[in-house]
């Protein structure tokens, strides 16, 4: 029986294993306080794999995007970024409802330590955000939520809900806050209110039955702000 593929390369078949519990000079991304976001910036030689520790708990959503940087000035376009993740206590690799690419997200199958591993095409510098986003119970018999929040640092505070087709949902930031809102679908990467467009209320009708995710996005460290969110 032929010996399993290594972790930073692609399987030919089958789940990928990595050896049970080799978490050796793997930084852990911590979550400062009051956030729900883990941000490492590294870079990486041609050929090389960075590894992870992320500890969470079954059932947690979790989302790992590896956007990668130019390495010198006027480059024409950074290398492509992959992200692979695998469970410690077995070293199998979970898999992401979307295939492998840049952005890797999935429900934890249980609680302990996962390893996120970053992978590209060429020698790239990137920054690393892994977020776990809080989950709301907001339905028929708590049709609202108000959330008040201070966010540490710049990186989004991540809300999820379940939402279904046909419901329509309400998120809003008071006026004053200094931040904005991204509001998209799980599931299928649906742009409710993309971030781009840098809204502060968006209401409408849910376009399929799946997690929508509704993140604070803080225009400075220490900016105070007022969520809420309605599901009828």
């Amino acid at each position: 029986m032929g010996a399993a593929p290594a972790a930073d390369q692609p399987a030919e078949s089958g789940p990928t294993v990595v050896p049970a519990g080799d978490t050796t000079g793997l930084l852990r991304v911590r979550f400062a306080r009051g956030t729900t976001s883990g941000i490492v910036n590294d870079s990486l030689r041609d050929g090389e794999t960075q590894g992870y520790l992320i500890g969470a708990e079954q059932g947690q959503v979790m989302m790992a995007h590896a956007i990668t940087w130019p390495v010198r000035e006027r480059e024409s376009a950074p290398a492509a970024a992959t992200v692979r993740v695998f469970s410690v206590p077995d070293g199998s690799e979970l898999s992401a409802p979307f295939g492998a690419g840049a952005l890797w997200s999935g429900r934890l199958p249980a609680t302990g330590d996962v390893i996120v591993r970053v992978s590209a095409t060429g020698a790239t510098a990137y920054t690393l955000a892994v977020q776990i986003p809080r989950r709301l119970s907001v339905g028929a018999e708590h049709p609202t939520a108000a959330i008040r929040g201070s966010a540490p640092s710049r990186a989004p505070v991540d809300y999820i809900i379940d939402g279904e087709s046909g419901r329509t949902l309400a998120a809003s930031l008071r006026e004053r806050d200094p931040a904005t809102l991204h509001v998209y679908g799980l599931d299928d990467g649906t742009q409710l209110a993309p971030l781009s467009e840098r809204r502060r209320l968006w209401a409408g009708r849910l376009p399929a039955s799946q997690n929508y995710v509704i993140s604070v996005v803080p225009a400075e460290e220490g900016a105070e702000y007022e969520l809420s969110i309605a599901l009828r």
